[in-house]
């Protein structure tokens, strides 16, 4: 939407920077910068989220009438059919949500289960994300407001164990002591 109104030169998305154009009088500059802006931006959003087939998920949204992907390996392709052909999880699909019914495949059908809740459910625990906090909440005192703190922080939440025994004797001890 953006580019489209960047190229017809509509740039009123962008109240303070239309404003700051015309009073300057940069449209011939600034406007082919923003459309050069805009195209990179599409491209990374591209690159972090791809354009992908909507059909590809129709076996988890209703496995009893869509056909088996064709990445799935002979015993997933087995589990599937053993799904698609009990009775009692058609019942079940149709009585609970589509995280419960998986969740319930999961104990009997293993990898198909886990092949869908991974789908299902990308993002289940943020307890990385407070642990990144919580290292920059400590990191971040009023005594020590450095702003970059890159290193500290991939030290504070990195699950490495530092060998100091190894670190030590990689280095030479002073003569003097």
């Amino acid at each position: 939407m953006w580019e489209q109104r960047v190229t017809k030169g509509n740039i009123d998305s962008f109240e303070n920077l239309k404003s700051f154009i015309e009073v300057n009088k940069l449209q011939n500059t600034v406007i082919p910068c923003m459309k050069a802006h805009i195209s990179a931006l599409q491209k990374h959003f591209q690159r972090y989220f791809p354009v992908q087939d909507p059909t590809q998920y129709d076996w988890i949204q209703d496995p009893f009438s869509a056909t088996p992907p064709a990445e799935f390996s002979t015993t997933e392709n087995e589990q599937f059919i053993d799904v698609t052909s009990d009775s009692t999880m058609r019942l079940e699909f149709k009585s609970k949500t589509l995280a419960a019914f998986w969740i319930g495949v999961e104990k009997d059908f293993p990898l198909l289960g886990k092949r869908a809740l991974a789908t299902l459910l990308p993002f289940a625990t943020s307890y990385l994300c407070e642990i990144g906090f919580s290292a920059v909440a400590s990191i971040k005192t009023k005594y020590r407001s450095k702003l970059d703190i890159e290193n500290e922080l991939r030290v504070a939440v990195s699950q490495l164990q530092p060998r100091f025994e190894k670190i030590c004797s990689m280095k030479q001890a002073h003569t003097s002591h």
